[in-house]
């Protein structure tokens, strides 16, 4: 295979054996697993590695209970969430009536039977998930920006923690530690929460990072150091020639290679439709705040059910994630979501200080069965797909990169990417 930059007379050959599209968590695992496979890998992003979604995450880098945010959605249960200022999901109205087939497509994915397949796909994916961020601490160093401290749901009652647990049924049935809990156990677990969430969940097995950005850039080190290109360059379309992938057209010129990954977040579906591919796909909005200085202690990540956004311990600040603001992209920032969650976090931990924030917002790459794409394209050879991960880039990312690696490579992955095929959008 051969890599070479085309951009401008005098400029210097490379031989690479193949481009990855996209440095955030995805990207970046998928080429240190294709040198660990011995091949030789260039990155292209128009941004930092890491800059993106994989920066403003909740921080939740192994989670065992992952289940599709739409689990048991109704279209009126829907739309009531959406028009609820406590609900994690959000819409731009003067968008929803364009977006409409799209969450319906969605919701026809909410009933049981689809759920508990979605569940045991995302499942293949997110339960190596420690042993996988176990061996990248041996490979990049990043034990110290990770803590096993699990993660606790808050109920402000038995009743409505039993209904919760209920809803986990299939989740420990695939064997994932879960504990009922009560206020004298909130008490030695969270003791800065609120008495008034008298029972929760505890999942001792969920990990979490002090630092998104931080960890990532532990892993592209790790990348560059051994031998990885990196080109700062915004790819502006996918070169083919006789129906196979040859390269890149960035801004700088053309990049040739054999073979092309794209895990380029949002960018991807645009690619992928280029390329002649079309997915039904949606650029979901995110937010998160960090609050420095909160002035409370919090060792493990929190769930409060009656918001539904995420309360990470991080470094020197606690941050709050969790929101889906669907038909955001190319609109101003909402400030509003981000006092929504300001204006509910004291009632969680009472007498944290929100005076001293920074927020964030971005977007995620999201398919209307919440499963990701992990896939050989079925049009041009030497192209592959690895995006759509919804809010689980983080957890998901070093097994889809593994597995992506070793489709690329010839060999069997070890997950069955049958679920994450391109081919079941028809």
């Amino acid at each position: 295979m051969t890599f070479t930059i085309i951009p401008d007379k005098g400029s210097q050959r490379s031989q690479y054996d193949c481009i990855v599209i996209g440095a955030g968590i995805a990207g970046i695992c998928a080429a240190l697993e294709l040198q660990r496979r011995g091949a030789s890998v260039a990155l292209v992003d128009a941004g930092d590695p890491g800059g993106g979604a994989s920066f403003g995450n909740a921080g939740i880098v192994v989670n065992t209970n992952l289940r599709p945010v739409f689990a048991g959605m109704t279209p009126v249960g829907f739309v009531q969430m959406l028009r609820n200022p406590a609900s994690p999901l959000n819409v731009r109205w003067s968008r929803f009536p364009t977006m409409a087939p799209w969450f319906l497509r969605m919701l026809s994915n909410a009933g049981p039977d689809k759920v508990a397949r979605i569940t045991r796909a995302l499942g293949s994916l997110c339960q190596p998930g420690a042993g996988l961020y176990d061996e990248l601490d041996r490979l990049a160093g990043i034990g110290d920006l990770v803590e096993a401290k699990g993660n606790v749901a808050l109920n402000r009652s038995e009743a409505e923690r039993d209904a919760h647990w209920d809803k986990l049924v299939q989740i420990r049935e695939f064997g994932v530690p879960m504990e009922k809990v009560g206020r004298a156990d909130l008490a030695r677990l969270v003791p800065s929460v609120s008495a008034d969430y008298t029972h929760g969940i505890y999942s001792p097995a969920f990990r979490h990072t002090l630092d998104p950005q931080a960890l990532i850039g532990r892993l592209f080190a790790k990348f560059r150091e051994q031998g990885g290109l990196f080109l700062r360059q915004p790819v502006t379309s996918i070169v083919s020639q006789a129906g196979r992938a040859s390269g890149v057209r960035t801004l700088g010129g053309i990049v040739e290679a054999d073979k092309v990954v794209v895990a380029a977040g949002t960018f991807s579906a645009r690619l992928a439709r280029d390329m002649g591919e079309a997915v039904p796909h949606q650029a979901v909005g995110g937010y998160h705040v960090m609050l420095r200085n909160p002035g409370v202690a919090l060792e493990r990540p929190l769930l409060p059910i009656d918001f539904r956004f995420a309360i990470t311990p991080m470094k020197d600040a606690i941050r709050l994630a969790g929101i889906y603001e669907f038909g955001g992209e190319g609109q101003p920032f909402r400030h509003d979501l981000i006092d929504t969650m300001l204006a509910h976090i004291g009632k969680v931990l009472p007498g944290i200080r929100t005076s001293d924030t920074s927020v964030w917002r971005g977007f995620r790459s999201y398919l209307p069965d919440g499963l990701p794409i992990i896939d050989a394209s079925r049009i041009t050879k030497g192209l592959y797909y690895l995006f759509g991960f919804s809010s689980s880039g983080m957890i998901n990312g070093p097994a889809a990169g593994r597995a992506l690696g070793a489709l690329v490579s010839g060999s069997e992955p070890s997950v069955d990417l049958e679920p994450f095929s391109i081919r079941r959008f028809g």
